[in-house]
């Protein structure tokens, strides 16, 4: 935020100029970061003299720090209309919108502090940020350049702007701009921003597939949760899994890791195998469904040590994991049963030191509810040709995943085979597009939990699916999967293989640049081609 005292003054007796008593005090409280007290000295100023454009800015910008964003509108955009010719005060508002993510608003006050201050670098570089946040990054990096034509030394424009050439893939561009960062003079109160700077190099170091040199970048940085975290993502991508599990553990002491109920509780201790003989163990699912579908193969083995084990997940996945052997499994939100230990369940690779070599990778360890799979049959009725499920959207909390579904026409078009939707949720867009292309089977309604999509899913010849639960339960229960991973894909998939050494039916197809799913679309849809002419090639042996 940006705030400078400006030069009105008043005079005493003898003509003397001088800086507003209160105004001078408040700009002191700011510099010393005394924001309430600072802000109390600017309402003091108004409350004497409403139309104070120097105490309606200082207060604006004080207001957003402190969080009071309607203060600091009211504030802000009382100071423009005291003050038009101004940039400070547009800059500032537009430093409000950005915060609040209302980024046309934003754009518009940096667009009108810079028609007062074309060199404005701090407004450019915001601009941009702006620009970005919408999509529109070749406009931000223009943005950034003309930033670093005031200030080529600028370190926030070399960094945003490497963020944005690596969101268009231009990697090498990417890269030279965040180095470019690294080397530009940073202030001491701003050193710790250097950390996101590695992280955001490290990150496409790895895109570039040069995994050792950003596991060393990410290295330069202080021993934070976050970078240890980092870095066993990393590790584990790599396929070194007995360094990464430790440096995994610190996911517990990440800012917002753990919501709700979750965050009341302890922070689960390190499972130690040998300490759980005779005991009862409660085992709590985190993350993801995926990640709890994935990683439940644990539980049955670890039942093998301990008295008794519980597994607690989210309601949709009780009815499925209940086919477990050897774990009873309740809601998460459920009284526990009496126990002696509480684990996690992403913690189990950890206790059982589980490396590149020793992936317990037996399938099906899931498998369908009989009385299910019949009421399915008779749901799909007779079967003459390959049955395929396909997933193309999942949960957004990483959007990149999800596959728009007009870019599956392609794939659609291989005739000889029945397309069903494998998934709970269809938004009215893709109904309206089923609904006027046709080919693809719609089983929402009765997707009700992950028992009924098992249910699906063994009647199922093939499944084709992003990457989302799906993939993970079709894995789990050993039926044939293609799935469809975007550039930087997850640690599980690991570097550049072609299969999953977690899921032996798992075959993978991946984006050779980001964002590009028509490449990945048609190798699909021609390995469908070659393969729908051969019946037998679909009807794979499995238990389900």
């Amino acid at each position: 935020m940006e705030y400078r005292l400006g030069t009105r003054f008043r005079v005493d007796a003898s003509g003397r100029r001088l800086p507003p008593p209160l105004m001078a005090e408040a700009a002191r409280l700011y510099a010393a970061r005394q924001l309430a007290e600072a802000a109390a000295c600017c309402e003091a100023v108004i409350a004497d003299e409403p139309a104070h454009f120097e105490a309606h800015h200082l207060l604006g910008v004080l207001s957003l720090d402190l969080g009071r964003h309607e203060a600091a509108r009211e504030a802000l955009q009382r100071a423009v209309s005291l003050n038009p010719r101004s940039p400070r005060a547009r800059y500032n508002l537009g430093n409000l919108f950005q915060t609040l993510g209302r980024h046309e608003e934003a754009e518009s006050a940096y667009r009108a502090a810079l028609a007062l201050a074309p060199d404005h670098a701090e407004a450019l570089n915001n601009l941009g940020n702006s620009l970005r946040a919408l999509g529109r990054h070749a406009e931000a990096i223009d943005c950034y350049r003309a930033a670093l034509g005031h200030r080529p030394d600028h370190a926030p424009a070399f960094y945003n702007m490497g963020r944005s050439l690596a969101d268009l893939d231009r990697l090498d561009e990417a890269e030279a701009s965040l180095r470019a960062a690294l080397a530009a003079p940073v202030k001491p109160a701003d050193a710790h921003r250097l950390t996101d700077v590695r992280d955001a190099l490290a990150a496409v170091l790895v895109e570039l597939g040069r995994d050792q040199e950003a596991l060393a970048t990410t290295r330069l940085n202080p021993p934070t949760p976050l970078a240890e975290w980092n870095e066993s993502l990393m590790l584990l991508r790599m396929g070194r899994f007995r360094d990464g599990w430790p440096k995994y553990e610190r996911r517990w002491s990440l800012p917002g890791f753990r919501e709700g109920e979750d965050a009341e509780r302890a922070v689960p201790t390190e499972l130690a195998l040998d300490r759980v003989s005779g005991r009862r163990v409660l085992l709590r699912g985190e993350q993801g469904r995926g990640d709890i579908i994935q990683f439940a193969r644990y539980a049955p083995m670890l039942a093998r040590h301990a008295a008794s084990v519980t597994l607690a997940v989210f309601p949709d996945l009780v009815r499925l994991l209940a086919t477990l052997p050897d774990v009873a499994v309740i809601e998460a939100a459920a009284v526990p049963p009496p126990h002696d230990v509480e684990a996690a369940l992403l913690s189990l690779p950890l206790a059982f030191a589980t490396d590149f070599d020793s992936i317990p990778a037996e399938i099906p360890y899931l498998s369908a509810d009989p009385a299910l799979r019949a009421v399915w049959a008779t749901r799909l009725g007779p079967r003459n040709v390959p049955l395929i499920g396909l997933c193309w959207w999942g949960s957004q909390h990483i959007p990149e995943r999800s596959i728009p579904l007009p870019l599956l026409a392609p794939l659609l078009a291989v005739r000889g085979v029945a397309f069903h939707a494998v998934q709970k949720e269809l938004s009215e867009e893709d109904r309206g597009w089923m609904r006027a292309h046709g080919g693809v089977a719609d089983h929402s309604d009765a997707l009700t939990d992950f028992a009924e999509t098992a249910a699906l899913l063994s009647h199922l010849d093939l499944v084709i699916t992003i990457d989302t639960a799906v993939a993970h339960l079709a894995g789990a229960m050993g039926v044939p999967t293609w799935l469809l991973l975007r550039r930087s894909a997850d640690w599980r998939w690991l570097r550049g293989r072609g299969d999953s050494p977690w899921y032996p039916t798992m075959r993978l197809f991946r984006q050779d640049r980001r964002g590009k799913w028509e490449p990945v679309v048609a190798s699909v849809a021609a390995a469908l081609e070659r393969r729908r002419s051969d019946y037998a090639a679909f009807a794979i042996p499995r238990s389900t």
